[in-house]
């Protein structure tokens, strides 16, 4: 699985002059670097030209989960950042095969998204850790499984509580983890009914953000509580996986 490449040079948007077209930081269009015009899909900076009431989302993984959740972006139309160790060209053929919202990035570009989705193996969670210093107040959503990795090597610790103490300042949230990837890929809405996702975390703010994200990808989102408590239910850990992974579960559509 690929997760991110960095590539030279910083996050830019375009804003147009009298003149000519010019790329402006952040710093100087406002906080989510507005500009106009905005530069045409597919193009490396793309995904962030948004009206600045717009969240802005990244999935960094780009193997069968981040693919399975791309296209679940891409059938309700989102906008989002796709990001993986290869460059935002070699991602682009991908993007495109899936739908015209999926945006590449390289892995800095991405992370500077306000909602993240991890979706890369769970012992690359230092290597994207390091590729930002943005983590403070941003809403990471954990999608990996530490599955084969023993207790000893997680301190006895839920591999979450783990990834979000590499991530200062971050809010947390787990979700998506528990069904496989070619689930995760269908339309979750089905004979009346809409299919359940599991979310935990320790931050009620984050939460409402996932469950908002969730519900408008068409989920169920239904909370299970703090990381360390009802969130075990969820978490793989040595050779075993917890007691609601792989559980596929649906609620009647309201």
């Amino acid at each position: 699985m690929h997760f991110g490449s960095p590539t030279s040079g910083s996050w830019r948007t375009w804003q147009k002059s009298p003149s000519n077209a010019k790329l402006r930081s952040p710093a100087t269009t406002g906080r989510h670097g507005l500009g106009t015009p905005c530069p045409p899909r597919h193009h490396p900076h793309s995904a962030f030209c948004f009206n600045s009431n717009t969240m802005r989302y990244a999935i960094i993984g780009t193997g069968h989960v981040g693919q399975a959740l791309a296209k679940a972006f891409a059938r309700q139309g989102i906008e989002v950042a796709f990001a993986s160790r290869r460059s935002p060209e070699a991602l682009t053929p991908v993007a495109k095969a899936i739908g015209p919202t999926i945006i590449p990035h390289s892995l800095p570009d991405a992370l500077q998204a306000d909602v993240v989705l991890l979706a890369m193996p769970f012992k690359a969670y230092q290597e994207v850790a390091q590729a930002t210093e943005s983590w403070p107040g941003k809403t990471v959503i954990d999608v990996t499984n530490a599955y084969g990795i023993s207790s000893e090597e997680l301190g006895n610790r839920p591999s979450s509580v783990v990834l979000a103490e590499a991530l200062p300042g971050a809010n947390l949230v787990k979700a998506f983890n528990h069904l496989p990837a070619a689930v995760l890929a269908e339309d979750p809405r089905a004979n009346g009914m809409r299919r359940v996702l599991f979310l935990s975390g320790d931050e009620a703010s984050a939460i409402a953000t996932v469950a908002t994200l969730v519900t408008r990808l068409g989920f169920v989102p239904i909370n299970l509580g703090k990381l360390a408590e009802g969130g075990l239910l969820v978490q793989a850990r040595g050779n075993s996986w917890g007691p609601l992974i792989f559980q596929d579960l649906f609620q009647q559509a309201k």
